[in-house]
């Protein structure tokens, strides 16, 4: 995760760019969110989380063949976490006290985000749109959804998403509505271990 985002502000100056706020923000479409761009964010929240509930017999079907498969040794809750979650634990250790899980998590919850997005949606789909013009939305969306390859069994149920959020941020060209989308989509298990740590 940190790989990814240093790598997203690497490219940034490698393109030639000065580095002043103002420059950022406007290569990486970081401007303000207006109505119109708030309502698209609330559409790609719902969007989402109806096709992976939607599709979620997929995962079932591709965890039976081989190929796709999860590794014997992932603890039930990092195969499925929707079914598998257990109050006070998660990847089988309890989380009762362990108040450093909230930082390291905390940590990896932003660089995950800052990064994918910074990444995806902030440095690439704009060179996308110069390549692939109106549908560089398609390219974005299937290259963030195969970065998931580490849970292959959900990559069917994820697709709709991937490629909804990649349309609704080129149509808008504002890299926010994919951080607010994606900050709130993984804050829940931030919240499950500040809960658990607490007892």
């Amino acid at each position: 995760m940190f790989l990814v985002f240093a790598a997203s502000l690497i490219a940034y100056r490698v393109d030639g760019h000065p580095i002043t706020k103002e420059a950022f923000i406007s290569r990486y479409r970081l401007d303000k969110m207006e109505r119109a761009d708030w309502l698209w964010t609330l559409a790609m929240i719902v969007f989402s989380v109806v096709f992976i509930t939607a599709l979620s017999f997929t995962a079932k079907l591709l965890k039976s063949i081989p190929l796709f498969s999860p590794h014997p040794l992932f603890p039930p809750d990092m195969v499925d976490i929707t079914n598998n979650l257990k109050l006070g634990v998660l990847f089988e250790m309890p989380l009762q006290g362990e108040w450093w899980l909230i930082a390291v998590y905390f940590i990896g919850w932003f660089l995950n985000i800052a990064g994918e997005e910074f990444w995806y949606r902030g440095w690439m789909l704009p060179r996308q749109e110069v390549a692939f013009g109106k549908y560089a939305w398609i390219i974005n969306g299937l290259m963030f959804n195969f970065q998931h390859t580490f849970q292959p069994w959900n990559m069917l149920a994820m697709l709709p998403g991937s490629l909804f959020i990649s349309y609704a941020v080129q149509r808008q060209r504002k890299t926010w509505m994919s951080i607010i989308w994606h900050g709130l989509v993984n804050v829940s298990l931030l919240i499950f271990i500040i809960q658990g740590a607490i007892g």
